[in-house]
């Protein structure tokens, strides 16, 4: 390898915080320094490798297939040289995994069996934090995280752990006017839950449009109980409602062509997933294979 092709750490740094920023200004702000001084330790790289690594504009900046191809690369190194101090003056790095999840599925299915996971693992930190939807995990500085959705995420590998099966549900004292004689509520995330449903399994007709969405499916559960209308949901997720019968169902459990998913950064070339990350995948795949979710 050329020597006039190895850059600083210096510069290695500022690149790396401004292509998770995507702000030469938080890049600066990440790493106390001047937003002048990270846009020279970047325009210095530039001028060593001979490419443009960022398309600048007025209050971001965006990578040029040139430093997105760059960019793996850049924080692979920095962290084979951040365990390796460590290992130098005696120190391992500590052995954490900064997962995101959902709210719901976190609190009804994950977080009863962690237990099972610690007790496993009790050399792994975790870390949660709650997200709904897309993100980007590197961006965030997430490790991996459990998704609900058609298994459409760029850039990123995902694990299947389960199907999604869904049914309409109502409060018992408005069962009695069907699915076709209420208001449609539908969670954010599903678009079009009703749609694909009344379809497939509905009472004919035209598909009504729905008269609320909700990003939560607690706060949805919580509408429903009260008599606000029918609504189409995770069946999983509102279990205990259904075993108590706060909630009733109006219709047969049906797979919704969702599933949830481990969701994990594509690794640098020739680099492994870190080994927290694959342990917990692993750890998750047995979960949902010793039972039968319904």
């Amino acid at each position: 390898m050329q020597r006039r092709l190895l850059p600083s750490t210096a510069a290695l740094l500022a690149f790396d915080a401004a292509a998770r920023t995507g702000s030469f200004t938080l890049a600066a702000r990440e790493l106390a320094l001047t937003q002048g001084a990270v846009s020279r330790q970047v325009a210095q790289l530039e001028a060593q490798l001979g490419v443009l690594l960022f398309h600048r504009a007025a209050r971001q900046v965006t990578l040029t297939e040139a430093g997105a191809a760059y960019a793996p690369r850049a924080r692979a190194a920095l962290e084979i040289l951040g365990q390796g101090a460590m290992e130098a003056i005696g120190q391992t790095p500590e052995t954490g995994l900064k997962l995101a999840i959902l709210p719901t599925f976190g609190t009804r299915w994950l977080m009863p069996r962690i237990p099972r996971f610690v007790r496993r693992h009790p050399e792994i930190t975790l870390h949660f934090a709650t997200r709904i939807g897309r993100f980007d995990l590197r961006a965030e500085g997430i490790d991996a995280a459990i998704h609900s959705g058609r298994g459409d995420w760029p850039g990123a590998r995902l694990t299947l752990l389960m199907p999604e099966r869904v049914v309409p549900v109502a409060a018992p004292s408005q069962a009695a006017r069907g699915v076709a004689g209420q208001p449609l509520l539908a969670l954010a995330s599903r678009p079009t839950g009703w749609a694909d449903w009344w379809l497939q399994h509905g009472p004919g007709g035209p598909v009504p449009a729905p008269a609320m969405r909700f990003e939560l499916v607690s706060t949805l559960a919580q509408a429903v109980a009260a008599g606000m209308g029918v609504a189409l949901m995770p069946a999983m997720l509102i279990r205990p409602e259904l075993d108590s019968g706060a909630l009733v169902p109006m219709g047969d459990e049906v797979l919704s062509g969702h599933g949830y998913y481990f969701v994990e950064p594509h690794p640098a070339p020739g680099q492994p997933s870190k080994p927290a990350v694959a342990q917990f995948r692993d750890w998750l795949v047995t979960e949902t294979d010793r039972e039968t979710v319904v």
